[in-house]
């Protein structure tokens, strides 16, 4: 029950844009409407009613985009990486990372949080450690200039991957 609520809100937010329609004409309610799903194509028949009761719209085979953020990296056939490895990654980070002028000595770490993108990009960036000093926009500023990683996979498809690392200023 709990998957079909889910599947219906999906159909709902999600997949209204399909122009394939068949006309159906049926005495029916809103009540009795149905949307059901097949997982391994994510593919969606929806039927949407409108306000005449005897006229229905079924709409076959729309697609629904898989928007969810993996957490556990464990999981994943193919786990995302930065290109060149994370050392590489801790190398453009602390290259592009601007010391405030008040504390140019300063050393420590920032623990920070984000999201790998299907595309690789980084979104969602949160800081949840800092050392003060404008430090955490500073990190915030570098990992928005960060090049593109190559994105995580599951079942042959991109996802979009939960990541926690910290950067250590030396």
């Amino acid at each position: 029950m709990k998957k079909l609520s889910v599947l219906l809100f999906l159909c709902l937010t999600h997949c209204f844009s399909s122009s394939d329609t068949k006309k159906v004409s049926k005495n029916t309610t809103a009540e009795q409407n149905v949307a059901t799903a097949t997982d391994d194509e994510n593919t969606v028949s929806e039927i949407d009613t409108h306000t005449d009761d005897s006229e229905i719209q079924i709409k076959e085979d729309t697609t629904f985009e898989d928007t969810n953020v993996y957490m556990t990296l464990e999981a994943l056939d193919v786990k995302p990486e930065f290109h060149g490895g994370l050392n590489k990654f801790h190398k453009f980070v602390n290259e592009n990372f601007i010391k405030p002028v008040e504390e140019p000595t300063l050393e420590g770490k920032i623990h920070i949080t984000f999201v790998i993108e299907k595309d690789g990009s980084l979104s969602d960036i949160k800081i949840i450690k800092h050392l003060g000093f404008n430090t955490a926009n500073e990190a915030i500023r570098v990992l928005k200039q960060c090049p593109k990683w190559i994105p995580g996979e599951l079942n042959h498809k991109k996802i979009r991957a939960f990541k926690t690392d910290s950067i250590i200023l030396k």
